[in-house]
């Protein structure tokens, strides 16, 4: 589905035009929470941050759906680094779980983050599936 389309069907009283600084805004932000990665998350929060400041002004647009994507990027590596994060205290057993909760959460950041950034290059919103 082309973004001309997806504006069309669903969007309701206007159709705010997308410009390219948001677009810009969400690759940096993709960019971002890739290089959250390489701080164990703890990079992640400033992306969080910048998507909650400029959501709003792509509301109704193809890129609202980007944006959305992007937090619960946020929410769901949150909660699996958290996951690892109190296993993590736990000796040996704990790290039994402590160590694929990481990981997990470090996939979930690296796979949603690049079908994000690919589906922006062709101007589509991403797919709701992790």
């Amino acid at each position: 589905m082309q973004h001309n389309e997806y504006l069309r069907t669903n969007s309701t009283d206007r159709n705010l035009p997308v410009t390219n600084s948001n677009q810009n805004i969400i690759s940096v932000v993709y960019i971002l929470q890739f290089l959250s990665l390489f701080t164990a998350g703890t990079f992640l929060i400033l992306p969080l941050i910048i998507n909650y400041i400029f959501r709003h002004k792509s509301r109704e647009t193809w890129l609202d759906s980007h944006f959305r994507w992007q937090i619960q990027t946020f929410w769901f590596a949150a909660l699996f680094y958290g996951i690892a994060y109190i296993f993590g205290f736990i000796p040996f057993i704990g790290w039994l779980f402590s160590f694929p909760s990481f990981l997990i959460a470090s996939l979930i950041i690296l796979i949603r983050s690049y079908k994000g950034w690919k589906k922006l290059s062709k101007q589509l919103p991403p797919s709701s599936e992790i």
